[in-house]
């Protein structure tokens, strides 16, 4: 009886999975319909430079299997059990498909299937990964942000107004400490193999990862024809990272959608080629969603020929 019920919960998540894949697809449907009026193709019409833009989205695919394995790994040390690889490529690159769903949270979600996939993995151990992965994120940024351009850093947050974000985590703090408090037995029972020594292992991959973010934009500023010089990629490589940040901790922008590109116009713009900014801002969007999907696609066939030998 028992066999059976696990047996729906897979399919059953199995089913969710392909409906959550389309409404993906979809929405990165529209969101590549409405770049195209910004796309520069006489930037394009050169074959050598679709050659080299082509190598900057496999750069950006390969980092989207090195971030699975990255949570794989996460995963494993926290919960002590045996994480198949091709397995846990394939749902984590598909939950990776769903941050482009409005709302922002679908692709956590999707993560969950990796519970029901492995034999005494609970979703608890998941969700805490998750969770991990998420602050990491935010600190490897930060870290990279203020060794690039601390001063830009230092800027933007002076010009916002956090009198409200203040507020709410006065508001949230002590709220946070009742609920610890209260479950406190059960999050004891989900950290139960935390590690100093693992979590500083996966953000040393993680400032790799993010660092390379900010080097395939420099590198596609470079290839659209802007000059670099050694003080100028230290900055465009920064910025991007900064934006990435800012996007990344807003709340309900799918994948930083809309926000990353504000902030790069708001500091690259008088700093670079405003024609070439625009259009490196676009097709590096673009250039990351097609990494996605290559990775996607990659991590599918994967599993299919492993999980099937």
């Amino acid at each position: 009886m028992e066999r059976l019920r696990k047996i729906d919960i897979k399919k059953a998540t199995s089913i969710a999975g392909t409906i959550l894949m389309i409404a993906s697809l979809f929405f990165i449907g529209i969101r590549l319909a409405d770049m195209w009026d910004y796309l520069n193709f006489y930037i394009l019409a050169s074959a050598g430079t679709i050659m080299l833009l082509l190598l900057v989205v496999f750069g950006e695919s390969f980092n989207v299997l090195l971030i699975a394995e990255n949570f794989r790994f996460l995963v494993r040390d926290l919960s002590q059990l045996a994480i198949n690889r091709p397995l846990a490529m394939k749902i984590y690159n598909s939950a990776n498909m769903y941050k482009y769903i409005p709302g922002g949270f679908m692709y956590i979600v999707g993560r969950s299937q990796l519970a029901v996939e492995v034999d005494e993995l609970s979703h608890g151990k998941v969700a805490l990964s998750t969770a991990i992965e998420g602050v990491l994120w935010a600190v490897a940024a930060l870290i990279l942000a203020s060794i690039y351009t601390f001063d830009y850093l230092v800027l933007y947050v002076g010009q916002r107004d956090l009198h409200f974000l203040w507020l709410m985590l006065g508001l949230l703090a002590p709220v946070v400490v009742l609920v610890a408090y209260r479950f406190r037995h059960k999050i004891k029972e989900i950290t139960k193999g935390l590690r100093a020594m693992m979590v500083i292992k996966r953000l040393m991959t993680m400032l790799v990862i993010v660092n390379f973010w900010g080097m395939s934009f420099l590198a596609t500023m470079a290839i659209l024809g802007q000059p670099i010089t050694l003080s100028l990629g230290f900055t465009i490589v920064g910025l991007f990272i900064v934006s990435w940040l800012v996007g990344y901790l807003t709340p309900g922008a799918p994948s930083g959608l809309g926000i990353r590109e504000i902030v790069l116009m708001m500091f690259l713009s008088g700093i670079v080629y405003e024609d070439i900014l625009l259009s490196a801002i676009v097709i590096h969007r673009a250039l990351q969603i097609f990494g996605d999907l290559v990775a996607y696609g990659i991590a599918w066939s994967y599993a299919r020929i492993k999980l099937k030998a």
